[in-house]
């Protein structure tokens, strides 16, 4: 996948984060890093700052000495996720609660000593989805274990981060890059390197879609190349309508809510949470931006109240996913709501 071929490996490989960059580079020179807390897009590269980080502090023992946690994948799947993963299986114990199980594996890697090295480093991407007890937690593992570790935590959303924390951590803003140029000069170098010809329409149209996410921005470019060389606005957008889900599969489940099709709203959740693996923040944020393209064309007051409505039950539904371990259940409740507001009209 392109998307990891071109992930940076080396610090000086990120671009448009010029200024955290010479920060970060200026604590491995000094041989420390405090505790770090990186907010900013999604694709702006800090889970491949972080790495970047690791290889230059640690070298060939950075896998040893650095522990990623997703925090996404443990908040969708709970204990099955404890259970499966290889790195926290020693921990696992059916009788307890999923949290609990997480609390007592941060408390034990975070004592251990490091290999060849003062301290380890513990990555929390995602961070703001973790509940307020966790963090909680994670606070008081912070203090107790600073000889031995150090945290990393990442996020789009720094108030979801309790101030405990935050205040804990030096800060560090990723800017969009979108808005700093670097995506398209992103792009157009893969775009070389690939040997394609990318037009500047379909430049423009690969970065409205992308909206400074160059995961994103690969991805559908990779998936535009698998069709032709040449690369225009109309191949970027068949490439969104046929592989990237925030455009279609978020239209089909608004489509559902719309016709009353309740079991196949249902059937379509599980299929996108269990089979694709694909997050509730994820999903919503697709939901979001579909109702919004579907707004556009609703002129009447009656339908202004409507969509008034459909967005409050959504952010309902987002702040419920705060503090979730099951998206599904607040992800179908919302749709259902929608789907009878739509129906009969209850305002």
């Amino acid at each position: 996948m392109w998307i990891e071929k071109y992930r940076p490996k080396r610090l000086d490989e990120i671009v448009g984060q010029e200024v955290v960059v010479k920060r970060i580079q200026g604590f491995i020179n000094s041989k420390t890093i405090p505790n770090l807390l990186l907010w900013g897009p999604k694709g702006t590269g800090k889970t491949s700052l972080v790495y970047a980080l690791a290889k230059a502090f640690y070298g060939e023992f950075y896998e040893e000495n650095l522990m990623h946690i997703e925090t996404a994948d443990f908040i969708e799947q709970g204990k099955k996720w404890l259970k499966e993963n290889k790195t926290f299986k020693f921990f696992y114990d059916e009788q307890k609660s999923a949290i609990d199980v997480f609390k007592e594996m941060i408390r034990e890697y975070a004592a251990l000593s490091p290999i060849n090295a003062r301290f380890k480093l513990l990555f929390f991407s995602n961070a703001d989805l973790l509940s307020r007890d966790a963090q909680q937690a994670l606070r008081r593992v912070m203090e107790r274990s600073n000889q031995t570790c150090r945290f990393i935590f990442s996020t789009t959303k720094p108030a979801g981060v309790i101030p405990a924390i935050r205040s804990r951590c030096l800060n560090f803003h990723f800017r969009s890059l979108e808005k700093s140029g670097a995506l398209g000069l992103l792009i157009r170098s893969i775009a070389k390197e690939e040997g394609l010809k990318l037009t500047e329409g379909g430049l423009k149209t690969l970065r409205d879609y992308a909206r400074g996410d160059a995961g994103v921005a690969i991805t559908i470019l990779e998936a535009a190349a698998t069709v032709t060389k040449t690369i225009d606005k109309g191949g970027i957008e068949e490439a969104v309508q046929h592989a990237f889900f925030q455009r279609k599969k978020a239209e089909e489940l608004v489509d559902l809510v719309f016709e009353g099709r309740y079991k196949d709203m249902r059937a379509q959740l599980e299929f996108l949470i269990g089979e694709e693996r694909r997050g509730g923040k994820e999903i919503l944020v697709g939901i979001h931006e579909a109702l919004r393209r579907k707004m556009k064309s609703a002129m009447g007051e009656d339908e202004s109240k409507l969509f008034a409505r459909l967005f409050v039950y959504e952010s309902e539904a987002d702040l419920k996913l705060c503090n979730s371990l099951n998206s599904m259940i607040h992800l179908e409740e919302m749709l259902m709501n929608m789907s009878t507001v739509v129906e009969f009209g209850f305002l």
